[in-house]
Formats: structure tokens, sequence, C-alpha cells
């Protein structure tokens, strides 16, 4: 029986931290199977689901951790919460836009209103850049969310 880890790493960015990863997800059997990584700050951010069988999970998770050396890498891993025989039927998600001047709360004013309305964020881009001319500060976002 396959069981679904979640598996959330955080570090300083460098060449081969996600083959790192990926080498001891390899060597207990597991299978990288969707991911989302960035670089914020200088540090790499990643989120990674995998799949392995229920009698090699504990030791996956132990071999992950072990991984987190010298207080420079923050490693969490925990079994999928929405573990199941079969997933349910998604519903039909919608992408929201947003441009502008930039200010601070924009993020939370956005997400304030969409949880006011059981709106659920699955997932958000939000960044801030120059503008061409006044190279003034432009805030960005991209939302995928599910009414």
């Amino acid at each position: 029986m396959k069981k679904t880890l979640v598996l959330t790493v955080v570090c300083p960015d460098r060449p081969g931290i996600v083959e790192q990863f990926t080498e001891v997800i390899l060597r207990h059997g597991g299978n990288w199977e969707e991911s989302r990584m960035s670089r914020l700050g200088g540090d790499f951010a990643g989120i990674v689901k995998i799949g392995v069988e229920s009698d090699r999970a504990d030791a996956l998770i132990d071999a992950l951790r072990a991984e987190a050396r010298g207080g420079e890498t923050f490693v969490f891993v925990k079994a999928a919460s929405g573990e199941g025989p079969a997933a349910p039927q998604r519903p039909q998600s919608f992408v929201l836009r947003i441009h502008g001047a930039d200010h601070e709360g924009i993020v939370n004013s956005v997400t304030h209103h969409l949880a006011a309305r059981q709106v659920n964020v699955e997932g958000m881009e939000p960044g801030v850049s120059p503008a061409p001319v006044s190279g003034q500060p432009l805030f960005h976002m991209e939302a995928r969310i599910v009414p």
C-alpha cells in the first residue's frame, strides 16, 4: 500500500539541493510526484509530494530529516492529509491576476476578502518589480482560486 508524504525544505540556495533530496527519496524507494520550488531572499524553498510504500515510509522520513545538517537546512516531513483510495473530483479553478502600485498589506487584503467568501487559494505567486519608466515598485500577483 502506498503512502503519500509532503516534504518541506528551506535552506540557503546553492546548486545540488534538489539532487540531494531526490537521491535520498530514490534510495528509499520513493517517487517524487509533484513539487513547487522557488528562490526567495537568497534561500531555496521547496515543497514536494512523495509516494512511497507504507513499510518504507518511516525510514524515508528519518533519512530526509537527517539531511538537515549544520542547522542551515529546515526539513519538515508529514503524511499527506488528503490520502485516500480515490481523489475527490476537483472543482473548477480560476486565475486571479492583480497589478498595481505596491503598498503594505495587499496580500492580506486580497486573501481576507477571498476567505470571507469561502474562496480557497490553491496557489499564489505575488511579487514586486520596478515600473518601466519611474522605477516605482509595482505589485503583481497571480493566484489559482476555487470558489
